[in-house]
């Protein structure tokens, strides 16, 4: 199971690979400390639940970021996910990406900035 310490350490190796450095002082104004949050999975039985770390908030759009294990992880562990709701991301199978940069560049606190 990822401890809050692996899932920083997988945001600071993602950052470390991303070359706009505008999308990097982005994507830094809206870390948050790791948090888990257990999600209802759209194809498992009912009341099957996945822990997802959330890693970065756009509160106003009620959208974030978080990193998955499970679901369509480990191949598109990160995730754009509402803030607020049961489930694990917006839209049933939308919304998965191999890399934060992606995540961050699909959300809406990219594209309102």
């Amino acid at each position: 199971m990822l401890t809050r310490s692996d899932v920083e350490h997988l945001v600071a190796e993602q950052l470390s690979k991303i070359a706009d450095r505008l999308l990097i002082a982005r994507i830094r104004e809206l870390l948050v400390l790791p948090y888990p949050v257990e999600r209802d999975w759209d194809y498992s039985p009912a009341g099957q639940k996945y822990t997802c770390w959330t890693v970065l908030e756009h509160r106003p759009s009620n959208t974030g970021i978080a990193y998955c294990e499970d679901g369509f992880g480990p191949t598109f562990p990160w995730e754009l996910v509402s803030l607020s709701g049961p489930h694990m991301n917006i839209g049933m199978d939308a919304g998965w990406y191999d890399t934060l940069e992606d995540a961050m560049l699909e959300s809406m606190a990219w594209r309102t900035r």
